[in-house]
């Protein structure tokens, strides 16, 4: 058996995984980011243990933890994240003082790609790309049944290819990054811009019944038929499907896995998007590559943490 972590913008997930990459048993709780690196780490290594004590298990081998960011796997260190406000974590070494096993470190997206690889969407490919979209955009790169990760080992970082010159500003400091336009944090932006420009719209009715928007009560006001939160819907889909030509032109892949809560609007959205990126790949006359919903939707950074064992 093996421990397979998530760690989220927003939520952190943790999952034992067996011999079949399967999920036995799982956990999830707020990530709180604002609060301090060591206390976080310490809810982390109090998640796993909750869940190895629920299970009874004895012979987990390895800990296999996602994180957003850039990062040194060899030594442990998250470098920088700035989706969760981290700079020269040494997360390894903080886990190893919970727990006497290998512990490895991976980029969130890049585990997500690795369980798709392995358990999920993209088991039939040779090369794929997965794209997360989440609070930022993560992006895992498989050519070659390999884990592309560049000469440093920080490569995949796909949310920040530049959308607008001198556009939204992005987490990362920069203007006009992907991240600011095809996030759900970007969507929940615009649908509440949008609903400050029409108070009597759908948008402004979830707002003020649930106290904020979130991608599901946004996701239902389009369902609905509101004007507001269609507009929103047709902007935002374009957003995705421009980063995803971008992806296209630059790798052209088997297929392209879509990732994080929203990929749950399975056809709603991938329709569109494919019929974009038909429209304005640069060589409109080759087979697109497959697009699809990640198979295993929030399990797959679980258990492609928990397989890096075989990624190292």
């Amino acid at each position: 058996m093996k421990i397979g972590i998530d760690l989220g913008g927003t939520t952190m997930s943790a999952g034992i995984v067996d011999e079949n990459n399967r999920i036995i048993d799982r956990n999830q709780i707020d990530t709180n980011s604002s609060e301090s690196p060591e206390k976080l780490i310490q809810r982390m290594a109090n998640l796993v243990n909750e869940l190895i004590e629920k299970a009874d298990i004895k012979n987990i081998t390895h800990i296999g933890i996602g994180c957003p960011g850039m990062l040194d796997r060899q030594n442990g260190i998250v470098l920088y994240s700035n989706n969760i406000g981290w700079e020269n974590i040494h997360l390894i070494d903080a886990m190893k003082k919970y727990f006497h096993i290998p512990v490895y470190l991976e980029n969130d997206a890049n585990c997500a790609a690795l369980g798709e690889y392995i358990a999920g969407a993209g088991k039939k490919y040779s090369s794929m790309v997965m794209v997360t979209l989440g609070t930022g955009i993560g992006g895992g790169i498989i050519i070659d049944d390999t884990l592309y990760r560049g000469k440093n080992g920080n490569s995949s970082i796909l949310g920040h290819l530049m959308m607008a010159d001198n556009g939204e500003l992005c987490t990362c400091g920069r203007k006009g990054c992907w991240e600011a336009y095809g996030s759900v944090s970007a969507l929940i932006r615009m649908a509440n811009e949008k609903a400050d420009e029409y108070p009597d719209s759908e948008l402004e009715k979830q707002r003020k019944s649930s106290g904020r928007l979130d991608g599901r009560n946004i996701f239902d006001a389009i369902h609905n038929g509101d004007k507001a939160a269609n507009e929103v819907f047709v902007k935002y889909i374009s957003n995705v499907a421009q980063g995803i030509v971008d992806i296209v032109n630059i790798l052209d892949p088997e297929g392209i896995v879509i990732g994080g809560g929203i990929s749950k609007q399975g056809e709603f959205i991938l329709e569109p998007i494919r019929k974009i990126v038909k429209e304005n790949i640069y060589c409109k006359s080759m087979e697109l590559p497959k697009i699809t919903a990640s198979g295993l939707g929030n399990n797959a950074g679980i258990i492609g943490a928990a397989c890096l064992d075989h990624f190292v």
